[in-house]
């Protein structure tokens, strides 16, 4: 991760994956915060997980995306 990130959560029913999102991008870790790798250019602001839900992220002008893997 090489950008500014305003947001992050843990993915649920797992001790290491994590969802970071921001103006640039989302990137996500699989090992607890070690490396990330970029998913989507999408712009978002904040980003919630839950179990049996999953992650929703939201952004600029009401953008609102649910985030699979």
């Amino acid at each position: 991760m090489t950008a500014y990130r305003s947001g992050v959560a843990w993915l649920p029913h797992s001790r290491t994956a994590a969802l970071a999102v921001g103006p640039t991008g989302t990137d996500l870790t699989t090992d607890g915060g070690r490396t990330w790798r970029t998913v989507d250019t999408g712009s978002y602001d904040t980003v919630d997980c839950a179990p049996d839900l999953g992650c929703w992220a939201a952004g600029e002008k009401g953008r609102v995306a649910r985030l699979e893997s």
